[in-house]
């Protein structure tokens, strides 16, 4: 349970950090799934991109699109 609790701290202050830096948080979901608006192309710095491990994905969504919840 203290792992699920430290993780969750650190995705919060992950965010929190982005929002900070100008970024606009829209919905934090499950513990790996952060919305942000941003620029065409142009993730949060605090978020490292890539598929190895303390990376995250980044999906880029046209205008209009929805993102189901859990949809990776």
């Amino acid at each position: 349970m203290s792992m699920v609790a430290e993780a969750s701290v650190r995705y919060w202050s992950v965010a929190f950090r982005a929002v900070q830096q100008g970024h606009t948080l829209l919905a934090l979901r499950n513990v790996d799934a952060a919305v942000f608006w941003t620029p065409d192309g142009t993730p949060p710095a605090t978020y490292r991109i890539g598929t190895g491990f303390g990376e995250v994905k980044a999906k880029f969504i046209q205008p209009g699109q929805i993102i189901p919840e859990g949809d990776d």
